[in-house]
């Protein structure tokens, strides 16, 4: 499942007849064409109606979505594309049937209300969860097994899996014939996550937030640890102060007199998806410079928070914590529990990608759960280009493919009929090779790096 769609017209997406492999798109941005069945929005195409536009002078006349981006062309091409003699190519599991998803844009009225910049590619839960529903019931029509591949991520909730997205992907995935892998996210260097502890004996402990100039706007999240209540206050570059509030306060507006900037903070007491203190800060048009935020602890055991900034493409390169941590950075929903979260690595030197997320959760469950390369990952672009494309969604379309491969000799060769998510996870993580300097597992890693060939060596003792 990608935002950005798919270029169908690809070669490295047809039969060696010139046919197409996509069995279906569901493109919610288009309008035009037949609805999916019991879901009241976008268009889909079918195998039939594809092929029908592969032999017209003009496809997208007939069928018109488009990848605008290139990204989900790329992602699909590494997971499945088909084997190309003349340059040495392939995907991952070449011979492998797709069906592809393209998200619809998110509201403007949210993209403001949480502050993301109107040109960020930004897509809302609800239609991810659409889009799971629709993939599944579609295998269940055509009675195949199913890999989800879904190569995007968010820092909103509390890093632990507990979204209503992740509860989906949950259980989808422990269906028999389900795998849903996940990449883990580019967020380790990004400088949006800030680890604090508050020390006994000091009254607050103070972040530093350095915000860009002309920084659109930005809403971190602020987690505390069961069953800690926290306040907070906030300091302007200006050394404007909003004095110290807490839960009680609910959602307050804070217009500063030597700013433009206004915040809103939303102290959520108890979260509906976790039962934690979330405070949910946004800043819209925040003056550059050094913004100073003070934690207080009411009632405090752990005395441990955590707060995420947003992922990166909603806010400017230069916003970051100075003092940030690169760990508990997997985004969201690679934090869930079932699927298999993919970190990213470099073959050439087999070190962990730079920018790759780490684990682990907020609460200590390990994610990721392996590595696959990374970095420069060949794939194709739209025009039948190849291309390289560097970060955890190539991870995630590697091991997607693996997977794939995984599920054929399980279910398609009925070796293994009842083969899923679980069985999978656990046959790359026992395969998966490992630098025995190293301890496993650990937060960049996983549990190593996926070794799909000794993976199937396994299967022999089984």
């Amino acid at each position: 499942m990608t935002g950005e769609g798919i270029d169908y017209t690809n070669d490295c997406f047809r039969n060696p007849d010139g046919t197409t492999r996509i069995l279906e798109i569901w493109d919610q941005t288009d309008q035009s064409g037949r609805l999916p069945e019991g879901i009241g929005y976008g268009s889909v195409y079918n195998q039939e109606e594809i092929n029908q536009a592969l032999q017209s002078a003009d496809p997208f006349a007939v069928v018109p979505s488009r990848d605008e981006s290139g990204h989900g062309t790329q992602v699909a091409s590494i997971a499945a594309g088909s084997v190309d003699d003349s340059r040495g190519w392939t995907g991952a599991a070449p011979m492998a049937d797709l069906a592809v998803v393209k998200l619809k844009p998110a509201k403007k009225r949210l993209m403001r209300y949480y502050m993301v910049r109107p040109d960020a590619q930004a897509y809302q839960e609800n239609d991810i969860m659409m889009g799971v529903r629709y993939l599944n019931e579609l295998a269940f029509r055509e009675k195949k097994p199913l890999v989800l591949c879904i190569a995007l991520g968010s820092n909103r909730g509390g890093h632990e899996g507990t979204t209503p997205l992740s509860a989906t992907l949950n259980a989808v995935g422990a269906r028999s014939g389900r795998c849903v892998v996940i990449a883990g996210g580019n967020e380790a260097n990004q400088g949006h996550h800030f680890y604090g502890n508050l020390r006994e004996g000091l009254p607050y402990e103070e972040v530093e937030l350095r915000v860009a100039e002309g920084e659109y706007g930005l809403a971190m999240e602020l987690w505390s640890s069961t069953p800690d209540l926290l306040d907070i206050s906030i300091v302007s570059p200006a050394g404007e102060e909003i004095p110290r509030m807490g839960a009680s306060l609910g959602t307050r507006q804070y217009d500063f007199l030597f700013e433009d900037t206004v915040v809103y903070v939303d102290f959520q007491a108890l979260d509906p998806n976790s039962g934690e203190e979330l405070i949910l800060i946004r800043m819209f048009a925040p003056s550059p410079g050094i913004w100073k935020l003070k934690v207080y602890g009411t009632s405090v055991i752990h005395g441990v928070y955590n707060i995420w900034l947003p992922v990166k493409g909603f806010i400017s390169e230069g916003t970051v914590f100075p003092n940030s941590n690169p760990d508990i950075t997997l985004t969201s929903p690679a934090n869930a529990d079932t699927p298999i979260a993919v970190a990213g690595y470099q073959v050439q030197n087999d070190s962990i990608y730079i920018a790759s997320s780490r684990g682990y959760t907020r609460r200590g469950r390990i994610k990721p759960d392996i590595a696959a390369p990374g970095v420069e990952v060949c794939g194709f672009e739209q025009g039948n280009r190849i291309s390289c494309l560097t970060g955890t969604s190539a991870a995630a379309a590697i091991a997607a493919g693996a997977a794939a491969l995984l599920l054929e000799w399980g279910i398609v060769r009925n070796n293994r009929p009842s083969m899923g998510t679980f069985e999978i996870k656990q046959l790359m993580i026992r395969g998966a090779r490992r630098n025995p300097k190293d301890l496993y597992p650990n937060r960049s890693w996983g549990y190593g790096a996926l070794d799909l060939y000794s993976s199937f060596q396994l299967l022999g003792r089984f």
